[in-house]
Protein backbone atom coordinates (compact mmCIF):
# COMPACT_ATOMS: atom_id res chain seq x y z
CA UNK A 1 0.00 0.00 0.00
CA UNK A 2 1.52 3.30 -1.08
CA UNK A 3 2.16 6.03 1.45
CA UNK A 4 0.80 9.61 1.37
CA UNK A 5 1.97 11.79 -1.50
CA UNK A 6 4.39 14.59 -0.68
CA UNK A 7 3.52 18.07 -1.81
CA UNK A 8 5.83 19.67 -4.30
CA UNK A 9 7.64 22.91 -3.52
CA UNK A 10 5.40 24.73 -6.02
CA UNK A 11 2.28 23.69 -4.09
CA UNK A 12 3.82 24.62 -0.72
CA UNK A 13 4.79 28.21 -1.70
CA UNK A 14 1.23 29.68 -1.57
CA UNK A 15 0.60 27.92 1.76
CA UNK A 16 3.84 29.28 3.21
CA UNK A 17 2.98 32.84 2.12
CA UNK A 18 -0.49 32.53 3.68
CA UNK A 19 0.99 31.25 6.94
CA UNK A 20 3.48 34.12 7.05
CA UNK A 21 0.69 36.65 6.58
CA UNK A 22 -1.24 35.12 9.48
CA UNK A 23 1.87 35.27 11.67
CA UNK A 24 2.33 38.97 10.99
CA UNK A 25 0.86 40.89 13.90
CA UNK A 26 0.00 44.55 13.84
CA UNK A 27 2.07 46.57 16.30
CA UNK A 28 0.06 47.87 19.25
CA UNK A 29 -0.18 51.69 19.01
CA UNK A 30 1.42 53.72 21.79
CA UNK A 31 0.04 56.64 23.80
CA UNK A 32 1.17 60.10 24.95
CA UNK A 33 1.69 61.27 28.52
CA UNK A 34 -0.56 64.08 29.76
CA UNK A 35 1.37 67.05 31.18
CA UNK A 36 -1.63 68.23 33.19
CA UNK A 37 -4.56 69.16 30.95
CA UNK A 38 -3.04 68.51 27.53
CA UNK A 39 -5.51 65.80 26.48
CA UNK A 40 -6.63 68.11 23.64
CA UNK A 41 -3.04 68.18 22.32
CA UNK A 42 -2.53 64.43 22.71
CA UNK A 43 -5.69 63.64 20.73
CA UNK A 44 -4.69 65.92 17.87
CA UNK A 45 -1.12 64.57 17.83
CA UNK A 46 -2.38 60.98 17.59
CA UNK A 47 -4.51 61.89 14.58
CA UNK A 48 -1.55 63.61 12.92
CA UNK A 49 0.67 60.61 13.65
CA UNK A 50 -1.80 58.37 11.83
CA UNK A 51 -1.85 60.85 8.93
CA UNK A 52 1.22 59.39 7.32
CA UNK A 53 0.85 61.64 4.27
CA UNK A 54 2.70 64.36 6.20
CA UNK A 55 5.56 62.27 7.60
CA UNK A 56 7.83 62.70 4.59
CA UNK A 57 6.95 66.40 4.33
CA UNK A 58 8.28 67.38 7.77
CA UNK A 59 11.37 69.57 7.43
CA UNK A 60 14.28 68.55 9.64
CA UNK A 61 16.77 71.45 9.96
CA UNK A 62 20.33 70.67 11.09
CA UNK A 63 21.44 71.75 14.56
CA UNK A 64 23.73 74.81 14.65
CA UNK A 65 25.86 76.22 17.46
CA UNK A 66 27.40 79.60 18.28
CA UNK A 67 30.79 79.02 19.89
CA UNK A 68 32.23 82.53 19.40
CA UNK A 69 31.22 83.62 22.93
CA UNK A 70 32.24 80.30 24.43
CA UNK A 71 28.62 79.22 24.77
CA UNK A 72 26.85 76.43 22.99
CA UNK A 73 23.57 77.92 21.88
CA UNK A 74 21.08 75.50 20.38
CA UNK A 75 18.40 76.90 18.08
CA UNK A 76 14.90 76.10 19.40
CA UNK A 77 13.31 73.06 17.81
CA UNK A 78 10.86 73.86 15.01
CA UNK A 79 7.34 72.47 14.96
CA UNK A 80 8.28 70.18 12.06
CA UNK A 81 11.21 68.79 14.04
CA UNK A 82 9.15 68.39 17.22
CA UNK A 83 6.45 66.49 15.32
CA UNK A 84 9.05 64.33 13.59
CA UNK A 85 10.68 63.39 16.89
CA UNK A 86 7.35 62.54 18.53
CA UNK A 87 6.30 60.43 15.53
CA UNK A 88 9.59 58.55 15.66
CA UNK A 89 9.14 57.80 19.39
CA UNK A 90 5.50 56.77 18.98
CA UNK A 91 6.61 54.01 16.62
CA UNK A 92 8.43 52.35 19.53
CA UNK A 93 7.02 53.48 22.86
CA UNK A 94 4.86 55.89 24.86
CA UNK A 95 6.43 59.34 25.06
CA UNK A 96 5.93 62.88 26.32
CA UNK A 97 5.02 66.14 24.57
CA UNK A 98 7.27 68.69 26.28
CA UNK A 99 9.15 69.64 23.11
CA UNK A 100 6.02 70.28 21.06
CA UNK A 101 4.44 72.44 23.77
CA UNK A 102 7.64 74.50 23.87
CA UNK A 103 7.63 74.83 20.09
CA UNK A 104 3.95 75.92 20.09
CA UNK A 105 4.61 78.22 23.09
CA UNK A 106 1.97 76.51 25.21
CA UNK A 107 3.00 77.67 28.69
CA UNK A 108 -0.05 76.78 30.78
CA UNK A 109 -0.24 73.01 30.45
CA UNK A 110 -2.87 72.79 33.22
CA UNK A 111 -5.29 74.99 31.34
CA UNK A 112 -7.93 73.28 29.21
CA UNK A 113 -7.97 74.37 25.55
CA UNK A 114 -9.98 73.58 22.44
CA UNK A 115 -8.77 70.72 20.20
CA UNK A 116 -9.86 72.44 16.96
CA UNK A 117 -7.93 75.59 17.92
CA UNK A 118 -4.91 73.44 18.81
CA UNK A 119 -5.02 71.76 15.39
CA UNK A 120 -5.09 75.13 13.60
CA UNK A 121 -2.22 76.34 15.82
CA UNK A 122 -0.10 73.41 14.69
CA UNK A 123 -0.99 73.90 11.02
CA UNK A 124 -0.03 77.58 11.24
CA UNK A 125 3.41 76.69 12.63
CA UNK A 126 4.41 73.76 10.43
CA UNK A 127 5.93 74.20 6.99
CA UNK A 128 3.63 74.95 4.09
CA UNK A 129 4.25 71.58 2.45
CA UNK A 130 2.76 69.96 5.55
CA UNK A 131 -0.25 72.22 5.99
CA UNK A 132 -1.21 72.05 2.30
CA UNK A 133 -2.21 68.42 2.82
CA UNK A 134 -5.19 69.72 4.84
CA UNK A 135 -5.90 72.79 2.74
CA UNK A 136 -8.89 73.09 0.43
CA UNK A 137 -10.59 75.96 -1.36
CA UNK A 138 -14.24 77.00 -1.65
CA UNK A 139 -15.50 79.45 -4.26
CA UNK A 140 -18.69 81.40 -3.50
CA UNK A 141 -20.51 82.89 -6.49
CA UNK A 142 -23.49 85.27 -6.37
CA UNK A 143 -25.50 85.89 -9.55
CA UNK A 144 -28.60 87.96 -10.25
CA UNK A 145 -31.74 86.52 -11.80
CA UNK A 146 -30.46 87.52 -15.26
CA UNK A 147 -27.19 85.63 -14.79
CA UNK A 148 -24.94 88.61 -14.14
CA UNK A 149 -22.09 87.93 -11.73
CA UNK A 150 -22.52 90.08 -8.64
CA UNK A 151 -19.74 88.69 -6.50
CA UNK A 152 -17.20 85.84 -6.56
CA UNK A 153 -14.68 85.01 -3.88
CA UNK A 154 -12.43 82.04 -3.12
CA UNK A 155 -11.50 81.12 0.45
CA UNK A 156 -9.03 78.55 1.72
CA UNK A 157 -9.83 76.31 4.69
CA UNK A 158 -8.30 73.68 6.95
CA UNK A 159 -11.56 72.66 8.62
CA UNK A 160 -15.19 72.87 7.49
CA UNK A 161 -17.59 73.76 10.34
CA UNK A 162 -21.03 72.12 10.51
CA UNK A 163 -23.70 73.73 12.68
CA UNK A 164 -25.80 71.43 14.91
CA UNK A 165 -28.45 74.04 15.80
CA UNK A 166 -30.59 74.68 12.72
CA UNK A 167 -32.14 71.23 12.40
CA UNK A 168 -35.18 69.73 14.09
CA UNK A 169 -34.34 66.03 13.82
CA UNK A 170 -33.21 64.21 16.93
CA UNK A 171 -30.11 62.89 15.13
CA UNK A 172 -27.93 65.13 13.03
CA UNK A 173 -26.80 63.72 9.67
CA UNK A 174 -23.21 64.68 9.00
CA UNK A 175 -23.55 63.73 5.36
CA UNK A 176 -26.58 65.97 4.86
CA UNK A 177 -24.88 68.81 6.74
CA UNK A 178 -21.79 68.48 4.56
CA UNK A 179 -23.85 68.53 1.34
CA UNK A 180 -25.82 71.55 2.57
CA UNK A 181 -22.63 73.60 2.20
CA UNK A 182 -22.97 73.29 -1.57
CA UNK A 183 -26.70 74.00 -1.77
CA UNK A 184 -27.79 77.08 -3.70
CA UNK A 185 -29.26 79.86 -1.53
CA UNK A 186 -31.82 82.36 -2.89
CA UNK A 187 -32.25 86.07 -2.15
CA UNK A 188 -35.76 87.46 -2.69
CA UNK A 189 -38.43 89.63 -1.13
CA UNK A 190 -36.89 92.02 1.36
CA UNK A 191 -33.51 90.35 0.91
CA UNK A 192 -32.58 91.60 -2.59
CA UNK A 193 -29.05 92.11 -3.82
CA UNK A 194 -27.82 95.09 -5.85
CA UNK A 195 -26.54 94.22 -9.34
CA UNK A 196 -24.14 96.62 -11.07
CA UNK A 197 -25.14 95.34 -14.49
CA UNK A 198 -28.86 95.79 -13.83
CA UNK A 199 -28.19 98.93 -11.77
CA UNK A 200 -30.82 98.01 -9.21
CA UNK A 201 -31.60 95.53 -6.46
CA UNK A 202 -32.72 92.23 -7.81
CA UNK A 203 -33.30 88.64 -6.86
CA UNK A 204 -30.14 86.57 -6.77
CA UNK A 205 -28.71 83.14 -5.98
CA UNK A 206 -25.54 82.16 -4.17
CA UNK A 207 -23.73 78.89 -4.76
CA UNK A 208 -20.64 77.23 -3.35
CA UNK A 209 -18.18 74.94 -5.09
CA UNK A 210 -15.11 73.18 -3.77
CA UNK A 211 -12.48 74.09 -6.35
CA UNK A 212 -9.64 72.40 -4.47
CA UNK A 213 -10.20 69.14 -2.62
CA UNK A 214 -7.77 68.54 0.25
CA UNK A 215 -6.08 65.19 0.69
CA UNK A 216 -7.25 65.20 4.31
CA UNK A 217 -10.71 66.66 4.93
CA UNK A 218 -11.53 67.75 8.50
CA UNK A 219 -15.12 68.43 9.53
CA UNK A 220 -15.76 70.43 12.72
CA UNK A 221 -19.03 69.70 14.51
CA UNK A 222 -19.89 72.97 16.26
CA UNK A 223 -20.85 71.63 19.67
CA UNK A 224 -19.80 74.82 21.41
CA UNK A 225 -21.80 77.98 20.72
CA UNK A 226 -23.19 81.06 22.42
CA UNK A 227 -26.79 80.78 23.61
CA UNK A 228 -28.50 84.17 23.37
CA UNK A 229 -31.35 83.00 25.58
CA UNK A 230 -29.08 82.32 28.53
CA UNK A 231 -26.37 84.70 27.29
CA UNK A 232 -23.72 82.09 27.93
CA UNK A 233 -21.55 79.57 26.12
CA UNK A 234 -23.02 76.08 26.05
CA UNK A 235 -22.16 72.68 24.66
CA UNK A 236 -24.45 70.48 22.55
CA UNK A 237 -24.50 66.75 23.31
CA UNK A 238 -26.63 66.02 20.31
CA UNK A 239 -26.21 62.64 18.64
CA UNK A 240 -24.82 62.69 15.14
CA UNK A 241 -24.76 60.04 12.42
CA UNK A 242 -21.18 59.86 11.22
CA UNK A 243 -20.83 58.29 7.74
CA UNK A 244 -17.99 55.92 6.99
CA UNK A 245 -17.51 57.59 3.61
CA UNK A 246 -18.50 60.83 1.88
CA UNK A 247 -19.58 60.47 -1.73
CA UNK A 248 -18.20 63.84 -2.80
CA UNK A 249 -14.63 63.07 -3.90
CA UNK A 250 -15.08 59.71 -2.09
CA UNK A 251 -13.57 60.51 1.29
CA UNK A 252 -13.12 57.74 3.88
CA UNK A 253 -13.16 58.28 7.65
CA UNK A 254 -10.08 57.20 9.62
CA UNK A 255 -10.08 59.41 12.74
CA UNK A 256 -12.35 61.13 15.27
CA UNK A 257 -11.54 63.50 18.13
CA UNK A 258 -14.13 63.19 20.89
CA UNK A 259 -15.07 65.51 23.75
CA UNK A 260 -16.78 64.35 26.95
CA UNK A 261 -18.06 66.59 29.72
CA UNK A 262 -18.88 70.29 29.73
CA UNK A 263 -17.09 73.51 28.94
CA UNK A 264 -15.25 73.81 32.26
CA UNK A 265 -14.65 70.18 33.04
CA UNK A 266 -14.15 68.16 29.88
CA UNK A 267 -11.82 65.56 28.42
CA UNK A 268 -10.61 64.74 24.89
CA UNK A 269 -9.89 61.34 23.37
CA UNK A 270 -9.27 60.09 19.84
CA UNK A 271 -10.75 57.12 18.00
CA UNK A 272 -8.52 56.12 15.08
CA UNK A 273 -8.24 53.40 12.50
CA UNK A 274 -4.50 52.85 11.84
CA UNK A 275 -3.37 52.49 8.24
CA UNK A 276 -2.01 48.96 8.69
CA UNK A 277 -4.95 47.60 10.67
CA UNK A 278 -8.68 46.96 10.44
CA UNK A 279 -9.36 47.63 14.13
CA UNK A 280 -10.40 50.95 15.63
CA UNK A 281 -8.43 52.04 18.73
CA UNK A 282 -9.30 54.44 21.55
CA UNK A 283 -6.44 56.82 22.43
CA UNK A 284 -6.92 58.18 25.96
CA UNK A 285 -3.62 59.91 26.69
CA UNK A 286 -1.13 57.11 27.47
CA UNK A 287 -3.86 54.44 27.55
CA UNK A 288 -4.53 52.80 24.16
CA UNK A 289 -7.20 50.11 23.84
CA UNK A 290 -9.30 48.48 21.16
CA UNK A 291 -12.81 49.88 20.86
CA UNK A 292 -15.19 47.30 22.30
CA UNK A 293 -18.01 47.98 19.85
CA UNK A 294 -16.21 48.53 16.59
CA UNK A 295 -17.65 51.47 14.59
CA UNK A 296 -19.28 50.62 11.27
CA UNK A 297 -19.29 46.91 12.07
CA UNK A 298 -22.95 46.54 11.09
CA UNK A 299 -23.95 49.92 9.61
CA UNK A 300 -22.51 52.46 7.22
CA UNK A 301 -22.94 55.16 9.88
CA UNK A 302 -21.77 55.50 13.46
CA UNK A 303 -23.96 57.21 16.05
CA UNK A 304 -22.13 59.38 18.57
CA UNK A 305 -22.82 62.29 20.95
CA UNK A 306 -19.13 62.97 21.64
CA UNK A 307 -17.63 63.22 18.13
CA UNK A 308 -16.12 66.68 17.64
CA UNK A 309 -13.57 66.52 14.80
CA UNK A 310 -14.02 64.09 11.90
CA UNK A 311 -10.97 63.33 9.78
CA UNK A 312 -11.45 61.91 6.28
CA UNK A 313 -8.88 60.73 3.77
CA UNK A 314 -9.42 61.05 0.02
CA UNK A 315 -9.71 57.70 -1.73
CA UNK A 316 -6.58 56.59 -3.54
CA UNK A 317 -4.23 57.49 -0.69
CA UNK A 318 -2.28 55.22 1.60
CA UNK A 319 -4.84 52.68 2.71
CA UNK A 320 -6.16 52.11 -0.80
CA UNK A 321 -2.62 52.23 -2.16
CA UNK A 322 -1.47 49.62 0.34
CA UNK A 323 -4.35 47.37 -0.63
CA UNK A 324 -3.51 47.90 -4.28
CA UNK A 325 0.18 47.22 -3.61
CA UNK A 326 -0.71 44.03 -1.74
CA UNK A 327 -2.99 42.93 -4.56
CA UNK A 328 -0.32 43.82 -7.11
CA UNK A 329 2.24 41.83 -5.11
CA UNK A 330 -0.04 38.77 -5.04
CA UNK A 331 -0.80 39.18 -8.73
CA UNK A 332 2.90 39.50 -9.53
CA UNK A 333 3.62 36.29 -7.62
CA UNK A 334 0.92 34.50 -9.58
CA UNK A 335 2.17 35.99 -12.85
CA UNK A 336 5.76 34.97 -12.08
CA UNK A 337 4.62 31.45 -11.27
CA UNK A 338 2.56 31.32 -14.46
CA UNK A 339 5.45 32.70 -16.53
CA UNK A 340 7.81 30.16 -14.97
CA UNK A 341 5.53 27.28 -15.93
CA UNK A 342 4.95 28.71 -19.39
CA UNK A 343 8.69 29.22 -19.76
CA UNK A 344 9.35 25.60 -18.85
CA UNK A 345 6.80 24.46 -21.43
CA UNK A 346 8.31 26.78 -24.04
CA UNK A 347 11.79 25.46 -23.25
CA UNK A 348 10.63 21.89 -23.69
CA UNK A 349 8.89 22.79 -26.94
CA UNK A 350 11.98 24.58 -28.20
CA UNK A 351 14.17 21.62 -27.37
CA UNK A 352 11.80 19.29 -29.18
CA UNK A 353 11.68 21.59 -32.19
CA UNK A 354 15.48 21.86 -32.10
CA UNK A 355 15.83 18.11 -32.08
CA UNK A 356 13.38 17.79 -34.95
CA UNK A 357 15.12 20.52 -36.89
CA UNK A 358 18.50 18.90 -36.19
CA UNK A 359 17.24 15.58 -37.54
CA UNK A 360 15.76 17.27 -40.58
CA UNK A 361 18.96 19.23 -41.09
CA UNK A 362 21.12 16.13 -41.00
CA UNK A 363 18.81 14.44 -43.49
CA UNK A 364 18.95 17.49 -45.74
CA UNK A 365 22.74 17.54 -45.55
CA UNK A 366 22.92 13.88 -46.49
CA UNK A 367 20.50 14.52 -49.35
CA UNK A 368 22.56 17.51 -50.56
CA UNK A 369 25.74 15.44 -50.44
CA UNK A 370 24.11 12.67 -52.45
CA UNK A 371 22.91 15.17 -55.03
CA UNK A 372 26.40 16.70 -55.27
CA UNK A 373 27.86 13.24 -55.76
CA UNK A 374 25.36 12.48 -58.52
CA UNK A 375 26.06 15.83 -60.18
CA UNK A 376 29.81 15.19 -59.97
CA UNK A 377 29.44 11.84 -61.62
CA UNK A 378 27.23 13.41 -64.30
CA UNK A 379 29.79 16.13 -64.97
CA UNK A 380 32.53 13.52 -65.26
CA UNK A 381 30.43 11.59 -67.75
CA UNK A 382 29.75 14.79 -69.69
CA UNK A 383 33.47 15.52 -69.88
CA UNK A 384 34.25 12.06 -71.20
CA UNK A 385 31.20 11.53 -73.39
CA UNK A 386 31.51 11.28 -77.21
CA UNK A 387 28.75 12.06 -79.68
CA UNK A 388 27.19 8.81 -80.83
CA UNK A 389 26.16 9.78 -84.34
CA UNK A 390 28.32 7.32 -86.22
CA UNK A 391 31.75 5.87 -86.19
CA UNK A 392 33.17 8.25 -88.79
CA UNK A 393 31.89 11.28 -86.91
CA UNK A 394 33.52 9.98 -83.72
CA UNK A 395 36.90 9.78 -85.42
CA UNK A 396 36.39 13.25 -86.89
CA UNK A 397 35.61 14.71 -83.46
CA UNK A 398 38.65 12.98 -82.00
CA UNK A 399 40.85 14.53 -84.70
CA UNK A 400 39.40 17.99 -84.03
CA UNK A 401 40.01 17.73 -80.31
CA UNK A 402 43.59 16.55 -80.94
CA UNK A 403 44.60 19.37 -83.31
CA UNK A 404 42.59 22.22 -81.73
CA UNK A 405 44.45 23.93 -78.86
CA UNK A 406 42.44 27.14 -78.56
CA UNK A 407 40.36 28.01 -75.48
CA UNK A 408 36.59 27.99 -75.79
CA UNK A 409 33.86 29.63 -73.84
CA UNK A 410 31.58 27.29 -71.98
CA UNK A 411 28.66 27.99 -74.33
CA UNK A 412 30.84 27.43 -77.51
CA UNK A 413 32.75 24.38 -76.33
CA UNK A 414 33.26 21.85 -79.18
CA UNK A 415 31.15 19.34 -77.32
CA UNK A 416 28.23 21.74 -77.70
CA UNK A 417 28.72 22.37 -81.47
CA UNK A 418 26.09 21.30 -83.91
CA UNK A 419 26.78 18.79 -86.64
CA UNK A 420 27.10 21.52 -89.32
CA UNK A 421 29.55 23.56 -87.19
CA UNK A 422 31.73 20.56 -86.55
CA UNK A 423 31.89 19.69 -90.31
CA UNK A 424 32.74 23.33 -91.16
CA UNK A 425 35.48 23.35 -88.58
CA UNK A 426 36.89 20.10 -89.96
CA UNK A 427 36.98 21.44 -93.55
CA UNK A 428 38.70 24.65 -92.39
CA UNK A 429 41.33 22.62 -90.59
CA UNK A 430 41.99 20.51 -93.74
CA UNK A 431 42.47 23.67 -95.85
CA UNK A 432 44.90 25.02 -93.30
CA UNK A 433 46.90 21.79 -93.50
CA UNK A 434 47.06 22.00 -97.37
CA UNK A 435 48.10 25.70 -97.30
CA UNK A 436 51.93 26.43 -97.81
CA UNK A 437 53.87 27.21 -94.75
CA UNK A 438 53.62 30.81 -93.81
CA UNK A 439 57.23 30.85 -92.64
CA UNK A 440 58.54 29.77 -96.15
CA UNK A 441 56.64 32.58 -97.87
CA UNK A 442 58.16 35.12 -95.51
CA UNK A 443 61.71 33.88 -96.30
CA UNK A 444 61.17 34.18 -100.06
CA UNK A 445 59.92 37.72 -99.68
CA UNK A 446 62.99 38.78 -97.72
CA UNK A 447 65.29 37.12 -100.26
CA UNK A 448 63.61 38.96 -103.18
CA UNK A 449 63.99 42.26 -101.27
CA UNK A 450 67.71 41.82 -100.77
CA UNK A 451 68.28 40.78 -104.47
CA UNK A 452 66.45 43.90 -105.68
CA UNK A 453 68.44 46.06 -103.35
CA UNK A 454 71.71 44.56 -104.60
CA UNK A 455 70.72 45.16 -108.24
CA UNK A 456 70.04 48.82 -107.55
CA UNK A 457 73.42 49.24 -105.94
CA UNK A 458 75.24 47.65 -108.97
CA UNK A 459 73.38 49.82 -111.46
CA UNK A 460 74.30 52.94 -109.60
CA UNK A 461 77.92 51.98 -109.53
CA UNK A 462 78.10 51.56 -113.33
CA UNK A 463 76.47 54.92 -113.88
CA UNK A 464 79.19 56.67 -111.86
CA UNK A 465 81.96 55.17 -113.93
Amino acid sequence: MSGPKKRSSEEEEPLVRAAEKKKQKVTQPHGLYNQGATCYLNSVLQVLFMTTEIHDRLVQTPKSTDEELGNIFQIPESTDEALGNIFQQLKETTCGTENITKSLEIKHVYQQRDAAECLELILRNVSQQVSEVFQGQLTYTTKCSKGHSINEETNSFWTLPLSLKDTHNSNYSVESGFESIFETKSFSGDNLVYCNECKKKTEATKGCEMVKFPQILILLLKRFYFDYNTMSHVKSDRYVDVPRALQRKKYELYGMVNHMGNLRDGHYTATILPNNDTTWYEFNDHHVTKVEEQPFANNRTFNSNTAYLLIYRASGHLRDKKKEQQNESDNQDEQREHKRKVGERDTDNKENRHLQQTGQGEGQIRQDRNEETVRGEGDAKCENKVSSFNKDKMEEDALLKKNQKTCHLRKRHPDNWTKTEKRKQASTQVEDENRPCRNTTTIWRKLFFFIALGALIVMGYFQLY
